[in-house]
């Protein structure tokens, strides 16, 4: 008789109990094949895509307050390489961008690893965002978010119905309350010439996440403090987007002492300290108003994204630092990790009586996070104008997404890109106080990296 098998299947209920146990935590109660926020809790039929299990498991001790987080999968082998000689094989897992950057850079490359689904929210954004299906809505005028049934803390639309609902699960993706990073940006030119066009602490929050907040009024909350280079080291701006669409945005210039209303950082105006590669409204993937737009939600797809890009943020090789990651045209291929995820596709076009530089945007949005993925852009001539990378780098400790190098993106029309890099990361409780977030404090520089 064998006495072990009542104690194997005893561990094997236990075990099953215990994940079980785990998944009803984010598994969402209007449907229990999604997770709260909307993602397929299964894998796909191919076995390349794993069921969603609640995040990095087994994540490496950290310093809790440092900001850095090692890379949880650095053991991982790059399964294969994409290049311009085999994309047609994956051509319907990437990006029309991506083909195109394939194509006209013979340098770069894909390195596919295995997909890690490492994201995960705390207990608070998981029931809020189950509650949000029945107290989110959208107002009369097709654009903004209702909140005056208790909509907050959470995704308001987990199924979304069209390209509106979709866009502010990515407007409400978790950020955590409020966060700081510390950034530097380069600016590559074709000739492989880097100049660093700005070295910046960023403060970000989110209306919908004050927990002193009854009735939120405010989206989204920037506040920009560069310290180099010497042309633009103390100069300050901030951004504040109310739910009903209106920006608000001043900025502080030290030769003139004086902070003045600054209408102009929004839409298609170029970001100067991103070397003008990038717009206003291209901040997080999408800023700003959504009204000149039509936005259509296309569907759902397979896509290779960068992710998880850990040893990105925290390089252990020199090829992965500055000097050896900004080639011509492209960062260098083997700093970037890749994965096969699934991706919210959301359109949008110009509205006939409306002015971009832009004509249409595709948003490919990362399903478990609602902000990684990648946003391509078209010209008025309908070609292919810019690719613009979302790569994560989550916060397992906080339970924060991070978009870890903060969007970079690839001019493919002067073969220029900027690429800021995300050196520290710290995650908040609350937002700033009213007293500190206002456009009277930015003769001073208050962010303090992990000191809140």
């Amino acid at each position: 008789m064998n006495r072990s098998r009542p104690l194997f299947f005893l561990l094997l209920a236990s075990a099953f109990t215990a994940t079980a146990a785990q998944a009803a935590s984010f598994q969402a109660p209007f449907n229990p094949a999604l997770t709260a926020w909307g993602a397929e809790m299964a894998g796909n039929a191919a076995g390349t895509i794993p069921a969603y299990t609640g995040g990095v498991e087994n994540p490496p001790k950290v310093d809790y307050a440092s900001g850095i987080r090692p890379d949880p999968y650095k053991d991982d082998k790059v399964l294969f390489w994409i290049d311009a000689k085999n994309m047609a094989e994956y051509a319907d897992k990437l990006s029309p961008g991506t083909q195109e950057m394939l194509r006209k850079y013979p340098t770069f490359r894909i390195a596919v690893y295995p997909t890690r689904r490492s994201v995960s929210y705390p207990e608070s954004v998981l029931a809020n965002s189950a509650k949000n299906t029945s107290r989110c809505a959208i107002e009369a005028d097709g654009m903004t978010l209702d909140v005056s049934k208790g909509c907050r803390g959470g995704f308001p639309f987990p199924v979304p119905k069209n390209g509106i609902e979709a866009m502010w699960n990515k407007k409400a993706a978790y950020l955590g309350a409020a966060r700081v990073m510390a950034t530097s940006s380069y600016y590559v030119k074709p000739s492989g010439e880097v100049v660093i066009t700005n070295q910046m602490l960023n403060y970000e929050d989110s209306g919908l996440y004050d927990p002193d907040v009854p009735v939120p009024t405010r989206e989204w909350g920037l506040r920009t403090e560069y310290s180099g280079p010497t042309r633009i080291a103390g100069q300050a701006t901030m951004i504040i987007d109310n739910l009903d669409g209106q920006r608000k945005s001043w900025s502080y210039q030290p030769a003139t002492r004086r902070t003045r209303l600054a209408p102009d950082l929004a839409a298609d105006t170029p970001i100067a300290a991103q070397g003008g590669a990038q717009l206003y409204d291209q901040l997080n993937m999408f800023s700003g108003s959504m009204e000149r737009w039509n936005w259509k939600l296309v569907g759902k797809q397979e896509m290779y994204i960068p992710y998880n890009i850990y040893s990105l943020m925290n390089p252990t090789s020199e090829k992965c630092e500055p000097k050896g990651l900004f080639m011509p045209n492209h960062p260098n291929p083997e700093c970037v990790r890749w994965e096969l995820h699934r991706v919210w596709h959301v359109q949008a076009t110009l509205k006939e009586d409306k002015r971009h530089v832009l004509k249409r945007r595709d948003f490919f949005f990362d399903e478990d996070s609602w902000i990684g993925g990648i946003q391509d852009t078209y010209d008025h001539n309908d070609k292919l104008y810019q690719v613009e990378w979302a790569p994560l780098w989550p916060d397992y400790v906080k339970k924060v997404v991070i978009g870890g190098s903060s969007f970079p993106t690839f001019d493919l029309s002067t073969r220029l890109y900027v690429f800021p890099l995300v050196s520290k990361s710290w995650s908040m409780d609350k937002p700033l106080s009213s007293s500190q977030f206002n456009s009277d404090t930015l003769t001073n520089f208050i962010l303090r990296p992990g000191g809140y």
